[in-house]
């Protein structure tokens, strides 16, 4: 069956990290191509939505044919399972969008409806682009289908990779904590990522409720500095506050938010000593809080 973990997989397979929700002045082909997505995972199954499937990957749609291959690929939701149609309608998919060239990959590493063919899943992953990164990547430290290079998989993981976290991030992370070394240029690079990465999720942990309803008590901006400090492998830092706002309530909540910020397993590179500090001043202004949520 077609499940919806599967199609899920399958959308990040062909649209790497785009969201899946689009602006209002998407063209139309996007979004019949994203209710082609939607309907081939709904439940309980209806043979109208495999008509509207095939009715638009009949009409082109690079998106539609590629859920219909994949249906096909893994049988259930009104056909049967068939890799040769998959296939076909994978290769008609690649042809309007590349990124489908993941897709016959993953047939070509697993030998599904062909022999196992690593040297052809490495050229239709590199042909689909970053989002096949990762898979193409692991064949390269595996040596499939190629010479094993694991200092090429890890370049093409740090280059690949979007934000801390996200697929290609930790695929190239578990090889930089099994002693791969980092040139310059990707030293920058990772600090760069981890760096953004730290910043939103620090907006995200101090924008809560009870943070801002003690700023609006006092009717004014507030201004706190705190300081992140991190041990070598670690993404949990010390938390202290450097310099408070002089409301003991506002300073208490923004600790209290504070203390739910950590990057888990994704530590930042440290100097010499084994350390690395952030100093981040912060300025709370007065702001409505509804649609807040609380810690």
């Amino acid at each position: 069956m077609f499940k919806n973990l599967s199609l899920l997989l399958f959308l990040t397979m062909i649209t790497g990290c785009q969201s899946v929700i689009r602006s209002a002045d998407s063209d139309s082909s996007s979004l019949v191509g994203l209710r082609c997505v939607m309907t081939a995972g709904k439940k309980p199954f209806e043979r109208d939505n495999l008509r509207y499937i095939e009715s638009n990957a009949d009409d082109g749609n690079a998106t539609c044919k590629a859920v219909l291959g994949k249906m096909y690929q893994e049988g259930g939701y009104g056909v049967d399972q068939d890799f040769s149609k998959a296939r076909a309608l994978f290769v008609e998919s690649a042809k309007l969008n590349p990124t489908s060239n993941a897709l016959l990959g993953r047939m070509a590493e697993r030998g599904e409806g062909e022999p196992v063919d690593y040297v052809k899943a490495r050229k239709l992953y590199r042909l689909s682009g970053e989002n096949a990164a990762v898979p193409l990547g692991r064949l390269m430290e595996e040596g499939k289908g190629g010479p094993k290079d694991v200092p090429g998989a890890f370049a093409l993981y740090l280059e690949s990779s979007k934000y801390c976290g996200d697929d290609a991030w930790d695929a190239m992370d578990g090889l930089r904590k099994q002693g791969q070394p980092l040139s310059e240029v990707q030293a920058n690079r990772y600090r760069q990522l981890w760096v953004a990465s730290f910043l939103k999720l620090q907006m995200r942990r101090l924008a809560v409720r009870e943070v801002f309803e003690a700023v609006n008590a006092k009717g004014e901006a507030q201004n706190v500095t705190l300081s992140y400090r991190f041990k070598a492998n670690s993404g949990a830092p010390l938390i202290t506050m450097i310099k408070g706002s002089g409301d003991a309530n506002v300073d208490s909540w923004v600790m209290k938010a504070a203390s739910r910020i950590t990057m888990g397993d994704h530590a930042p590179l440290t100097d010499s000593s084994g350390k690395y500090e952030i100093t981040a001043p912060l300025t709370f202004s007065p702001r409505n809080t509804q649609g807040l949520q609380r810690m």
